[in-house]
């Protein structure tokens, strides 16, 4: 019995300094929207909505002017490039400590074909997200090679070679497991040289299919929703497409259409969010003043949702 006791105090001990070993060792940068470990520390059902998608969302949408202008309390639980199928696994993520009444996906990332993402997309996306079956199920499906995946079920053998890198910050946000609070949205700079023009691109009728892959997650997302019952909106942010990409958003908006499901394509809409040079970060992201204006008209689309 004593020799027992002594294993299982020895396990405990070990497995405490290797989970902090982990937090400390793994990267924390946060300039590629939410840092996750900012989500974990909500209060339980703090959330009227929750954002989800990928750069185009969360250097879009302003928790702050969201809450200012509707009173509704929301995060930006977006990585970059962050594909449907992780978004989908964050759904389930944030569906563990939150009810919100909205689910809102920005779209861009279902007009990239891609079956599998690069290694830096999903390690931004699953490294901090806590052990569940959850994560294993992400990671089974956002890694391809059967043997990568171990890496990402134990960080520390992607990172234990960064102890001469290691920061004051990375020391302190392992061991508080304090994020920032800036609750996903990240606001970028103004570029006084840039403005977007998708006249010609926006009237194209043509519909292309988005990739399989990527409708079957739309549909999972789809059946968490409303299995769930909260409200699903697709939207697009502003900015400069393609043709193949407007031929793939007019897919959706009638797949939206069919499903009884909003879909807002900001695109269609400069005029009236009065975007001009200086709204643009660069050619596919909106800067400080142009994600003001965006989410002050989609509060406006929120609170007539409300009445």
């Amino acid at each position: 019995m004593k020799t027992a006791m002594r294993d299982l105090i020895f396990l405990i001990i070990f497995a405490i300094l290797f989970l902090i070993c982990t937090n400390i060792f793994e990267l924390k940068g946060n300039g590629y929207g939410s840092d996750v470990i900012s989500f974990y520390n909500l209060k339980k059902n703090s959330l009227d909505a929750i954002f989800f998608g990928s750069s185009h969302s969360y250097a879009s949408f302003s928790p702050d002017i969201i809450e200012e202008e509707t009173g509704l309390i929301s995060y930006n639980f977006a990585t970059q490039q962050q594909p449907i199928y992780i978004t989908y696994y964050y759904m389930l993520e944030a569906l563990k400590t939150q009810h919100p009444k909205y689910f809102i996906v920005e779209v861009k990332m279902l007009s990239v074909d891609n079956e599998f993402t690069t290694e830096g997309v999903v390690r931004d996306a699953l490294d901090k997200m806590k052990f569940s079956k959850n994560k294993i199920d992400a990671i089974k499906t956002s890694v391809e090679n059967k043997e990568d995946r171990i890496s990402y079920y134990l960080n520390i053998i992607k990172y234990h070679t960064r102890y001469s890198e290691l920061t004051k910050n990375d020391i302190v946000t392992g061991l508080t497991q304090i994020g920032l609070k800036n609750r996903g949205y990240i606001s970028l700079p103004s570029n006084k040289e840039i403005m977007i023009d998708n006249e010609k691109i926006i009237n194209i009728t043509e519909k292309e299919k988005i990739s399989e892959k990527n409708l079957e997650y739309l549909k999972k997302i789809i059946d968490l929703a409303e299995k769930n019952k909260i409200t699903l909106i697709f939207i697009k942010a502003p900015c400069q497409l393609t043709e193949d990409e407007q031929k793939k958003y007019n897919w959706l908006k009638e797949f939206a259409k069919e499903k009884a499901l909003d879909y807002i394509d900001y695109n269609k809409c400069l005029k009236i969010l009065n975007l001009e040079i200086g709204d643009f970060y660069d050619y596919g992201h909106l800067s400080g003043t142009g994600s003001e204006k965006v989410s002050k008209n989609f509060s406006e689309y929120l609170k007539n949702k409300i009445k």
